[in-house]
């Protein structure tokens, strides 16, 4: 029966965490790196600090919808 409780807490707390990812857009660089990976396997990724760091120039760039 502990193995069960487990099991769901273990479950819950993904879910959370993926959803937390998701919001916060701490899963952004993960799928920009699988998407390099399937679409431009002979080019090697940026790295996260790179990736954030042009991520943020571009909204900066062009704020779209946010209101400052």
């Amino acid at each position: 029966m502990a193995v069960v409780g487990r099991d769901a807490a273990r479950r819950v707390w993904r879910a959370v965490a993926w959803y937390v990812n998701g919001v916060t857009g701490q899963s952004r660089y993960a799928e920009y790196v699988a998407h390099e990976r399937a679409r431009h396997p002979g080019r090697e990724p940026l790295g996260e600090r790179e990736f954030w760091r042009r991520h943020y120039a571009a909204q900066d760039a062009d704020p779209g919808a946010r209101c400052c």
